[in-house]
């Protein structure tokens, strides 16, 4: 064995030094690091799920710094990032960056085949009870793209930008091995978000020039809007909102006192960038979504934990007018009247009529609403900031009845699997998943968070956790945590 590896360590080398020559150093470095990944994955097909936690890393460096001049990525660092490198970011994105997810769900798909392959003892599909309402939603999609769609080629394009990332949910589920790698993925979820919010706190000390968009002149003057990697304000929202409730279940998790001061410092940082984007759905619906943790964790703590954030907001709104500004113009009549115009109330109402106009099956996938029709610049459309109308417009009564009906499932499922596993620390995990989950389905009813494939892919690789934990795991294992958490029979049942 010895020899082997010495042989394999000289070989390595070898071979290191000829791509060096040929192709130069970073190329080789590239070559060297794909192929460790691989060696890695294969030995370990457990591994090949940390590609859906790195999606943040992933898709900012393949989207938006691969092959750009040094100039445009020093601008990151510049008071007018988002004119100098986020907007050319998206005008000329690299040829790669607009594939390399598909790839990705591809090539992990194929490490399933493999484990189906080498590993014949393990089941080769692990069923969870999500998986019926998945697949339900897939099919009325897909029968609705032959029935309704008026441009195939664009009803595919709009098809797979609805389901393709739901497909992660299966490779979490199948790929998943134990609990130790659910908390490396959830530790890697907790680098990125911590990474990201320093980055959006950093925006917000410098102060970075922002569209005139994004506020409205008579809000008052707001020091600025920070989006971090993302292009708005609210996609950073999103995130950060499906994230923090996960950070908090980490945290009541953690045993060590190092690690909670760790993950409650994260916390902190993605909290106070959160605080920074100006998102008023994103501060309502994060906000909302703890509540929900505290009443899986602790019924009796919620009217508490409701007293402390609301002396924590009023204290936010009196101490920061720019604050202040943001929600009291919410509650004015010139925002009605502006959201009337161009706005949130506009686009509802426009879609909720073109919803009645093609009521039982829709316009058809990528017709209104979304990037799809955007990107195509079809029927004068616009970002609907709202997933469901949406949906509406585009899949009819039967296709926003199948997603309501998914959206339920989820939440309902991943709450029954709280019975179902016995590890308190896995237990807080799921806590806060679901609180997560829950964020980001009343934040479609403002923003269209399931168009944005970084948040659509975490959202169901999280669900994909919690049916592991509750239904994927070897049967074993699950009998083993219940002896050793035994259930406890009252005397008046005996």
């Amino acid at each position: 064995m010895k020899a082997f590896k010495n042989i394999a360590v000289f070989g390595g080398i070898f071979v290191s030094g000829i791509l060096s020559s040929y192709l130069g150093l970073m190329p080789t470095v590239a070559v060297i690091t794909l192929v460790v990944g691989l060696v890695i994955i294969f030995t370990d097909y457990e591994k090949a799920t940390l590609i859906a936690a790195l999606y943040t890393a992933f898709e900012f460096v393949l989207r938006s710094v691969i092959g750009r001049p040094g100039s445009q990525i020093l601008s990151m660092f510049g008071k007018r990032v988002y004119f100098d490198f986020i907007q050319k970011a998206i005008e000329s994105p690299t040829a790669f960056s607009s594939y390399w997810d598909e790839l990705a769900l591809l090539f992990c798909f194929g490490v399933w085949f493999y484990k189906w392959v080498i590993h014949r003892k393990e089941r080769p599909y692990r069923e969870t009870p999500l998986d019926f309402s998945i697949l339900l939603f897939m099919t009325v999609g897909v029968v609705l793209l032959f029935v309704a769609a008026p441009d195939f080629s664009i009803g595919v394009e709009g098809l797979r930008a609805v389901i393709q990332y739901i497909l992660w949910f299966f490779v979490v589920v199948q790929l998943l091995k134990t609990p130790k790698g659910v908390k490396r993925l959830l530790n890697v979820l907790l680098i990125s978000g911590l990474l990201v919010s320093l980055y959006g706190i950093y925006q917000y000390i410098l102060a970075v020039q922002i569209p005139s968009s994004w506020t409205d002149i008579a809000e008052g003057e707001v020091r600025t809007r920070v989006f971090s990697i993302f292009t708005r304000p609210n996609m950073l929202a999103g995130y950060l909102s499906l994230l923090i409730p996960v950070a908090v279940g980490m945290y009541f998790a953690e045993k060590e006192r190092k690690r909670k001061i760790y993950v409650a410092s994260a916390i902190g940082a993605m909290s106070l960038c959160l605080l920074f984007t100006m998102s008023r759905g994103g501060w309502i619906f994060c906000f909302l979504a703890l509540i929900i943790f505290v009443f899986l964790k602790n019924r009796k703590l919620v009217a508490p934990v409701i007293v402390a954030m609301a002396a924590v907001f009023m204290f936010t709104v009196v101490f920061v007018p720019s604050i202040s500004n943001r929600i009291l113009y919410l509650l004015s009549s010139d925002y009605i009247e502006s959201s009337s115009v161009g706005g949130r109330v506009y686009r509802t109402i426009t879609g909720y009529r073109l919803f009645m106009e093609n009521f039982w099956l829709g316009m058809g996938h990528g017709q209104f609403g979304g990037s799809v029709a955007l990107n195509h610049k079809l029927n004068n459309t616009f970002s609907m900031d709202n997933y469901y109308m949406k949906t509406a417009v585009e899949m009819g009564i039967f296709g926003l009845t199948a997603f309501l009906m998914l959206m339920y499932s989820t939440i309902a499922w991943c709450l029954r699997a709280l019975s179902r596993i016995k590890d308190n620390a896995q237990k807080d995990w799921t806590r806060g998943i679901i609180a997560g989950l829950s964020a980001i389905i009343m934040f479609n009813l403002s923003e269209n968070m399931f168009e944005i494939p970084l948040i659509s892919t975490y959202f169901w690789l999280l669900a994909g956790v919690v049916m592991f934990l509750a239904y994927g795991k070897p049967q074993i294992e699950r009998e083993k945590n219940s002896d050793e958490n035994p259930v406890t029979v009252s005397a008046e049942t005996e």
